[in-house]
């Protein structure tokens, strides 16, 4: 089981903006953040990029409002109360899948199975789990 973690809000994909040659990506600043960090980790495993299939499992460490009470933030911290705001799982999987592409795995088309938590936690995160099937 490989563990990357990239600091942060976990950010959701957004639709490439603009028509024809006038078209750019919105996310790419937080893109490229996210692929420095995976860059970094991955490059002390030393294993190359994956050509088989491959297991995710991601777990986004969302941040607590600022206007929450102490004992609504021990209940969210504890999992009593689950995040269920937006943004949703499905929007930030296929921006760190895109993120993983081209560094971590060969193409995206190769994971097999996909998983998603959203907790809320005091420090913003994105873990991703890769399991080499």
């Amino acid at each position: 089981m490989i563990n990357l973690t990239i600091p942060g809000i976990p950010i959701p994909w957004k639709s490439h903006a603009g028509y024809g040659r006038r078209s750019y990506n919105p996310r790419f600043k937080e893109k490229q953040f996210a692929q420095y960090y995976i860059k970094e980790q991955w490059e002390e495993f030393a294993i190359g990029i994956i050509t088989g299939a491959v297991a995710v499992h991601f777990l986004f460490h969302m941040p607590i409002p600022t206007s929450t009470s102490k004992k609504k933030k021990v209940e969210m911290l504890d999992g009593t109360i689950p995040h269920t705001k937006r943004p949703d799982c499905t929007n930030m999987q296929k921006f760190y899948e895109d993120c993983l592409k081209g560094i971590v795995i060969l193409d995206d088309s190769l994971v097999k199975s996909v998983s998603s938590d959203k907790i809320y936690s005091e420090e913003p995160r994105t873990t991703i789990l890769l399991e080499i099937l």
